[in-house]
């Protein structure tokens, strides 16, 4: 699937042409994924999103977690895990500065600093990483914010 341009364009190229054409969104939408190949839009983001990377390793059977810093493997798994949920929340907020949003996103921070705190122990693996899953989305959006504070104050 080789698209034009990123998902988070296509989406806003879709609200300008709603706009101009005053047509509604999701007629737009339909219209920029015939451009693309696609019958539909949600068929897009369908093929899209399958393509997408997804975690290699997978959640071992669960562990007690009785102290911080975590291991090395667990580390590892939550660090891969953080990144490929940090990107499917891009796909789904679209920030206004994503590049700023990546510019300060780091999974190993996450991780080490945010992830997971002493007053939470003890806490099984597995819960703990379906942990990342569930609050990442608040994270990024607070760097989204970052981001879009540090580009106002550019221009």
């Amino acid at each position: 699937m080789n698209l034009s341009a990123p998902i988070n364009e296509l989406k806003r190229k879709a609200k300008l042409l709603r706009r101009a054409e005053d047509i509604p969104l999701n007629q737009a939408l339909a219209r920029i994924a015939k451009e693309e190949g696609y019958a539909s839009w949600g068929l897009l983001i369908r093929d899209y999103e399958a393509q997408q990377s997804k975690p290699s390793v997978q959640p071992r059977t669960g562990y007690q977690i009785t102290s911080l810093p975590v291991d090395d493997a667990y580390r590892k798994e939550a660090i891969e895990l953080a990144n490929s949920t940090f990107e499917m929340v891009m796909r789904r907020i679209e920030p206004d500065n994503p590049k700023g949003t990546r510019a300060r996103w780091d999974a190993e921070d996450y991780v080490d600093n945010h992830h997971l705190s002493a007053d939470m122990l003890p806490i099984d693996s597995e819960y703990a990483l379906s942990l990342i899953e569930a609050f990442l989305v608040h994270h990024v959006i607070d760097l989204a914010v970052q981001a879009d504070g540090m580009a106002a104050e550019e221009n």
